[in-house]
């Protein structure tokens, strides 16, 4: 902690002399200094700097006809093709679990210091098993509940996973781990509500009943929708591939318009954009669907459904499991399956960039070997993906700051938090530590560099709506006090005003100018 805080009390000073009140910082430093009067690009974390630039990143899993890893294949081996015109390989690496299978776990903080960063230093994907209890029918759900704590009882040696559940509203049960006993206790433990999205009782108690046991409403979709946006923007900030193994019985969005009649009308609804915007944001952000169909070998026609996450997977290169009872081998097929993978990444050649999907494809030279990957992205204009939509961006900032919401990475930060005393007039007091190698910071015609941050704590009690201590930080360093920072941390302060209790306390830092996002969790107890 004492280097921390000394990191801390060293940055303060200097970025109050240069910025009083507010403060700001930016990543890393250009090669060459723009002159004065002239405008910059952003100096950029990578996440923002392969957005600005239109990086396309393919993780690959690559197995032979024994279904196993094949981890000898080099950048040669392969050819890339963008709607059938070759690409330059900018990028080529093989990623596979460290030997003996476990993944190291993130250095140690000094006590009362909190981070955002990842817990585990891997070189291989990452898990998160969601539970989908708001397109699932009870049975189903808690028979895929039993298998899954079957598996887990199993003692598997897993890389880092996290469990989710949604029903009402996403939520995390665990972070990532490689304890598979935590996990087991945890999913073992989850209590959800029963299905409300069948349509009647007859449906329900007929075995023969082939129509209708699967009918997803608006509100599944609209919370369905918007938790597969959030974790697709959540997991963003963990490098590398990520598997997305989700047990439900269909994804409710379907692929083709829907025709329903009332008062004479027909009314047509076509939810396609929605479920491609849904696959691009988990690609960009290389995440991996594997749907396992919770139900199992089932006489319903779920076709809808099923044809939907089938796509879904196909996209993100994940895969399907369907029309099975043994769901713990699906998912320990989905949790091993990417374990070994390799990143090849490339800049388009065609720099039109018309919104218009692109479809990739990979050629090997080498027989008998089976790939499978992205399917392709939507050519959106590179400095659109960082443009700012102030409404969606502030809701986006509120259910990342939720109670149950998962930690975010983008950007990263430390935290000390101080109880409250007679030296602190009584006040929680929280020290944040932001990596400035994270935040974008832009030099401006007044040859100063410009960033604007958020940082929040949301104070969350027993019972009851959290405390909020919230506010902005708008920065214009110059050059030598942006240098200093460079090594140090961008330093941000809040305070609150606590009545006795437990709290949770969820702390977020917001990057206004790409609103990429940073939050994490701490208990605290206020005596």
């Amino acid at each position: 902690m004492r280097s921390f805080l000394h990191s801390l009390r060293l940055s303060s000073p200097i970025l109050v002399a240069f910025v009083a009140p507010t403060l700001g910082v930016q990543s890393t430093p250009p090669a060459t200094q723009a002159g004065a009067g002239q405008k910059d690009a952003p100096i950029q974390s990578q996440s923002i700097l392969r957005a600005t630039t239109r990086l396309v990143v393919l993780d690959i899993v690559a197995l032979n006809d024994k279904g196993e890893p094949v981890h000898d294949l080099k950048a040669e081996d392969f050819t890339v093709l963008e709607d059938g015109k070759p690409q330059k390989i900018s990028h080529f690496s093989l990623h596979q679990p460290p030997a003996g299978g476990a993944a190291t776990a993130a250095p140690k903080l000094a006590p009362n210091v909190i981070s955002n960063a990842p817990a585990f230093s891997n070189n291989s994907c990452l898990n998160v098993i969601l539970l989908d209890a708001i397109n699932t029918d009870f049975s189903s759900h808690a028979y895929a509940q039993d298998m899954l704590v079957k598996y887990l009882e199993s003692s598997p040696t897993i890389q880092p996973t996290a469990v989710f559940a949604m029903a009402g509203k996403l939520t995390m049960l665990h972070d990532f781990t490689t304890d598979t006993k935590v996990l087991r206790d945890v999913v073992a433990q989850f209590k959800f509500e029963g299905p409300t999205h069948i349509p009647d009782v007859y449906a329900a108690a007929s075995p023969f009943q082939r129509r209708g046991s699967y009918q997803a409403g608006p509100n599944a979709r609209g919370i369905t929708a918007r938790s597969m946006l959030f974790l697709a923007h959540a997991l963003g900030g963990y490098p590398g591939r990520k598997n997305l193994i989700w047990l439900s019985e269909g994804f409710p969005i379907n692929l083709f318009p829907e025709v329903t009649l009332g008062d004479g009308v027909a009314v047509i609804e076509d939810f396609s954009p929605l479920a491609e915007r849904i696959a691009d944001e988990l690609m960009n952000a290389q995440v991996a669907l594997y749907p396992i169909d919770a139900a199992g070998v089932s006489i319903n026609d779920r076709f809808p459904a099923r044809t939907a996450m089938e796509s879904m997977a196909e996209r993100t290169g994940g895969k399907t499991f369907f029309n099975r009872n043994d769901i713990d081998t699906g998912i320990r097929t989905s949790i091993d399956d990417g374990s070994s993978y390799y990143t090849l990444e490339y800049y388009p050649e065609n720099k039109k960039w018309d919104g218009k999907f692109r479809r990739i494809e990979l050629k090997l030279a080498r027989p008998q070997v089976s790939l499978r990957s992205r399917q392709g992205y939507f050519a959106l204009a590179p400095e659109s993906m960082l443009g700012r939509n102030d409404e969606a961006e502030r809701e986006s900032f509120s259910r990342a700051l939720d109670r149950d919401a998962p930690n975010s990475s983008a950007v990263r930060f430390q935290a000390g938090v101080v109880p409250p005393s007679a030296q602190t007039q009584n006040k929680v007091i929280v020290n944040f530590g932001i990596d400035p190698h994270t935040l974008a910071f832009e030099r401006q015609n007044d040859d100063l560099r410009h960033a604007m941050v958020s940082c929040v704590v949301w104070a969350y009690p027993a019972k009851g709506d959290p405390v909020r201590a919230e506010g902005e930080s708008n920065a214009a360093l110059k050059t030598e006090v942006y240098q200093q920072m460079m090594s140090s941390y961008f330093p941000c302060q809040r305070s609150l005003t606590l009545k006795r209790g437990t709290y949770t306390l969820r702390l977020g830092v917001l990057d206004e100018t790409t609103s990429l996002i940073g939050t994490t969790t701490t208990q605290l107890n206020v005596p």
